[in-house]
């Protein structure tokens, strides 16, 4: 059962992350939320930037396509670890209305992370004896 449930968030987990990340790329997703003017400054502040979101977008992309897969997925889990960290942080300190999505993903990945602990102990444990 907990494979299943695993999988179920893995999938979906993936699916979001892939479409998020391609937003950034191609805007098809609609944020016809109300926009209050220290978001709307905020978010043009992180687009000015030119750096900032294609990064994340492809972080995300990548770490999307990782998940679907299944293959290395302890990576993707810990390149999304400071995305989530920046998802929390911008919603907490600009929208925190817009902040349950957030809080989702942060949740699918703390289960996603738990759910491999043990890999990742015996994974650590083998690059500390190193």
């Amino acid at each position: 059962m907990n494979k299943k449930i695993e999988l179920t968030i893995r999938i979906v987990l993936g699916i979001a992350l892939l479409v998020f990340g391609l937003d950034k790329f191609l805007a098809f997703v609609p944020h016809g939320h109300v926009m209050t003017e220290e978001l709307v400054a905020a978010y043009q502040g992180l687009l000015a930037n030119k750096f900032i979101m294609p990064t994340v977008g492809v972080v995300e992309i990548v770490s999307g396509l990782i998940l679907i897969s299944g293959r290395y997925v302890i990576v993707g889990l810990t390149a999304m670890i400071p995305i989530v960290y920046g998802i929390l942080g911008f919603h907490l300190a600009v929208d925190i209305n817009g902040i349950i999505p957030g809080l989702l993903v942060a949740t699918m990945l703390a289960y996603l992370v738990l759910y491999r602990k043990s890999v990742i102990s015996e994974t650590i444990k083998k690059f500390d004896a190193i």
